[in-house]
């Protein structure tokens, strides 16, 4: 339980991450208006169009997509549900992402300062 609490325990790199996982939804989203082409143009929409933030957002929400399929078969549609639904979805699932990216880096860190001890 104690790592758990620490994995999830925010600090400067977890959040700036997370800011960073947030900025590439929302202008994943602006990107998506090309797909329905309903007024009015989103703000920023001409600014982002030459960057490729919808692949990349597709591209981040693919793992959650396979972890909500269990759901969808319960009949609770995450992904093409309700937007508040999506919302928190994307919310919790970019920093629980951020946390275990950042952990992740530290646990390799370690493990590599160690191997060079090692070595001496």
């Amino acid at each position: 339980m104690q790592t758990v609490k620490q994995v999830l325990k925010p600090d400067w790199r977890k959040l700036f991450l997370f800011a960073i996982f947030i900025a590439v939804a929302v202008g994943g989203k602006i990107q998506a208006w090309a797909f329905s082409d309903v007024p009015p143009k989103p703000p920023l929409y001409d600014l982002l169009r030459p960057f490729p933030i919808w692949p990349m957002w597709m591209f981040l929400l693919m793992p959650l997509a396979l972890l909500t399929l269990p759901l969808r078969l319960l009949g609770i549609d995450v992904m093409g549900g309700p937007a508040w639904l999506f919302i928190i979805a994307n919310i919790a699932y970019f920093y629980l992402l951020s946390c275990l990216v950042v952990t992740s880096f530290e646990w390799v860190k370690v493990r590599w300062k160690s191997q060079g001890e090692m070595t001496k």
